[in-house]
């Protein structure tokens, strides 16, 4: 039988033990998932995003491309909330249901580890699955586009979601009730086009190292860290 490769997303709040108002994040990371359930749609999902502890969640991804769309809605949801990633993509081992929670498979097994390296390591995302070479090149895009993220102010951060969604920074600059120059200062400030224009890259990459690992095949090693 034909195995199904897969992508699992693990995210995990980092220090949620030491937030003043863990009932009031966990709100917002309900909200976050339905509406990241409702956007990406049967299409790419094979299992609904969820929590599955008081602040750790996941879901399971058709496509390992999907998952720069994932982690950008949610940290625009949670802004002010850091949360750490682990990407897994391989087989799935059991069969696919509508809930994450209950299935198993090295893709599973992988996306804990890598959940596990990112905490260790303070890194924003880790991904595992996509061969070595694969994991070298991806995890560094994830690296300096994490560093850049620490770096940005609220106010950056803010207008970097509003522009995400925004036809024009026209628009952003009436939401945020400034002229468009501050709009464009705070935009180069926080390196928003590289950030971007990297974040298209990891879509390439994700889809290009995923397709070689599959290929390959599990058990020749083509989807191992």
């Amino acid at each position: 039988m034909t195995e199904l490769w897969r992508l699992v997303v693990i995210g995990d709040i980092r220090a949620s033990r030491e937030l003043d108002d863990r009932a009031e994040v966990q709100n917002r990371l309900d909200s976050a998932l339905a509406h990241l359930n409702s956007a990406l749609g049967p299409g790419e999902l094979e299992s609904d995003f969820q929590i599955t502890l008081g602040d750790e969640f996941q879901g399971l991804l058709k496509n390992p491309t999907a998952a720069i769309e994932v982690i950008v809605s949610i940290d625009e949801w949670m802004r002010g909330i850091p949360i750490r990633y682990g990407l897994g993509w391989g087989p799935l081992g059991t069969d696919p249901r509508a809930e994450s929670v209950g299935m198993d498979g090295p893709c599973y097994y992988l996306a804990r580890d890598a959940v596990n390296e990112s905490k260790e390591q303070e890194r924003w995302v880790t991904a595992r699955g996509f061969g070595t070479d694969g994991g070298k090149i991806l995890n560094g895009l994830f690296s300096l586009i994490g560093a850049v993220h620490a770096g940005w102010t609220a106010k950056q951060a803010q207008t970097v979601a509003l522009t995400r969604r925004a036809q024009t920074r026209k628009e952003v600059a009436e939401d945020l009730g400034v002229v468009p120059s501050v709009v464009s200062e705070a935009l180069a400030a926080a390196l928003f086009t590289p950030v971007l224009e990297a974040e298209r890259g990891l879509v390439v990459a994700l889809a290009v190292f995923g397709e070689d690992a599959e290929s390959r095949g599990w058990e020749e090693g083509g989807g191992k860290p």
